[in-house]
């Protein structure tokens, strides 16, 4: 091989290796990289249970810096099916469950594979067709991220080889394209720009509470723009609150917030989600 040719091929190298470190970096440039819960109910020909999509997504996370919750973990701790419809059932459910493990992300789905009964012409192969699906729900606030499904077929001699390798081409794509567009969503709002928290306040017990909360939101608290009631039921009031401050200047604001005959105090602060509890001072 000439020099300038290999000159030329370390060149590629390099700039291969600077395309992947810049796709790596920008995910994960607006914050650091979550943690991932897989849960996908998987079965192969309708019947056999695998784990080849759960495989190729935690690879693919891996390879890109995530961390991954250990499928033996969860196996050790949970009974794997009846999780599965658990997590199935609600966004609410996947994300209760992900909490558990430490997760800032579940990802929830199923894989199955079929083969045709017939054989390909005068050959012993016959085709295996899979589909995979997945929906991404952030564990915080049970809000879904992204959802996203895929097919593939695959031809092969041996059923059950063929029905697996099926499941991985779909789940491949599957992951490469969910990834940018979850992350999207999930990501953190770089200085300046403005972020969406969902606040929750426990021991609401009067309207004239929630109005009065709603005045010190948008009155008081530095960095607010805007103050969107979701909810008062059974004494929890719900708000999204978008504003220039993270979840943590927030919860100080609020604390250190003198609105009169009751404060606030914190319960439990994530990137996306502020809890807290009224208490009353008196009159």
């Amino acid at each position: 091989m000439s020099v300038p040719r290999i000159i030329r091929c370390v060149l590629t190298l390099v700039s291969l290796i600077a395309c992947l470190f810049a796709f790596h970096s920008s995910l994960w440039a607006i914050g650091p990289a979550p943690r991932f819960m897989i849960m996908i109910e998987e079965k192969n020909l309708g019947t056999y249970m695998v784990d080849e999509a759960e495989k190729v997504i935690t690879e693919y996370l891996m390879t890109h810096g995530a961390e991954v919750v250990d499928a033996e973990l969860i196996k050790t701790n949970i009974d794997r099916d009846k999780a599965l419809q658990v997590m199935n059932a609600s966004p609410r459910s996947a994300a209760a469950m992900g909490l558990q493990f430490g997760a800032d992300v579940v990802l929830v789905g199923k894989a199955i594979s079929k083969g045709s009964a017939e054989q390909i012409k005068d050959t012993s192969f016959r085709s295996y067709q899979a589909s995979v699906s997945l929906k991404a729900i952030r564990t915080d606030t049970a809000e879904i991220l992204a959802m996203e499904s895929r097919e593939a077929a695959r031809i092969h001699v041996d059923d059950l080889a063929g029905g697996s390798l099926a499941i991985r081409e779909a789940a491949s794509p599957l992951i490469r394209d969910l990834l940018p567009r979850m992350m999207a969503r999930l990501g953190k709002a770089g200085s300046g720009e403005i972020r969406k928290i969902q606040l929750v306040i426990g021991d609401v017990t009067q309207v004239w509470q929630v109005a009065a909360l709603k005045d010190l939101l948008r009155g008081k608290i530095p960095g607010t723009k805007e103050v969107i009631q979701r909810g008062f039921v059974s004494g929890v009031a719900t708000f999204d609150i978008h504003c220039l401050s993270d979840s943590q200047k927030l919860a100080e604001d609020l604390t250190m917030a003198d609105p009169g005959p009751f404060r606030l105090k914190v319960l439990g602060v994530t990137p996306n989600k502020l809890d807290m509890k009224l208490v009353e001072t008196g009159s």
